[in-house]
């Protein structure tokens, strides 16, 4: 599948400061550009880095006047998808996880799942393998959550979302990671472009390391795995941040597209999230 994805952000700048970007699409994982453009203004230093860890590429740019700065990404991104039966995948723990994934078993800053090893053996302990746990903590967070945005901020954690019960993409994302490695189920971060999404803007998601392969969820309903373009991946958003400054900045405009180029393309029903799984290829 093949999708054409941009984003439009403007900045004010009050200083000289460096941040970074992130809204490249990912070159891996069943995902190549087949073209991509960024247009900068003049008055930037700008490098494209990529991380070791995760491949995600990050934009970092230094402005040394202070003053408004807008940019724009564009690109036309394929997309291979694997897709599975509900059942279809073999169970398997940290005895044979290979070391790349054990990062993503550990706590981070907006998940911090050693707060809920008690909590999820009397929500989950009735599941009996690593994928009807993660499907019963989506149905969980799909029945016990509600999607309000703007009702969190940069500072919201899983903890504050499992008390509060409400919050945006990310905040789904983060309790049903911290879920998920509770359980000693590797989880991370997942953001990107979302095709129907609406209104248009970027979207987080989770995936679950199960039968030696990284599996896409979305506790929302609000995409269909098959609609997703990535742009990083990481232990949670701190990881991935759209935007990173190293300083005092204003966000002051930001846009966002993602449309299928592929004629052929059908959204897929929000009720088949509850009855397959998918992975992009690893």
């Amino acid at each position: 599948m093949k999708f054409s994805v941009s984003c439009l952000l403007e900045y004010y700048v009050p200083a000289p400061l460096t941040f970074l970007v992130n809204v490249r699409a990912h070159e891996g994982y069943g995902q190549r550009c087949l073209s991509e453009n960024l247009d900068l203004p003049p008055g930037l230093d700008h490098r494209m880095q990529t991380c070791a860890a995760t491949g995600t590429r990050f934009d970092r740019l230094h402005a040394y006047t202070p003053g408004n700065y807008q940019f724009r990404y564009s690109a036309e991104v394929e997309v291979s998808l694997h897709r599975f039966a509900a059942g279809g995948l073999y169970d398997a723990g940290p005895e044979v996880f290979d070391t790349s994934v054990f990062p993503y078993l550990y706590p981070s800053r907006y998940c911090q799942s050693d707060r809920f090893e008690h909590l999820v053996l009397d929500l989950f302990g009735y599941a009996t393998d690593a994928e009807s746990r993660v499907r019963a903590v989506v149905d969980w967070l799909c029945t016990h959550l509600t999607y309000v945005s703007g009702s969190t901020n940069v500072g919201t954690s899983a903890v504050d979302s499992m008390v509060d019960r409400i919050g945006v993409c990310r905040d789904y994302a983060h309790l049903g990671i911290a879920f998920c490695r509770a359980m000693n189920i590797p989880a991370r971060y997942f953001t990107g472009y979302a095709h129907y999404i609406q209104p248009p803007d970027f979207h987080a998601c989770f995936e679950t390391w199960i039968g030696g392969r990284w599996l896409l969820w979305d506790p929302t309903g609000l995409s269909s795995p098959d609609g997703l373009v990535r742009i990083g991946s990481g232990r949670d958003a701190s990881d991935c941040s759209i935007c990173t400054s190293f300083g005092a900045i204003t966000l002051l405009r930001q846009e966002v597209y993602c449309n299928a180029a592929d004629p052929n393309y059908r959204k897929m029903e929000h009720h088949l999230l509850q009855q397959n799984s998918f992975s992009l290829a690893c």
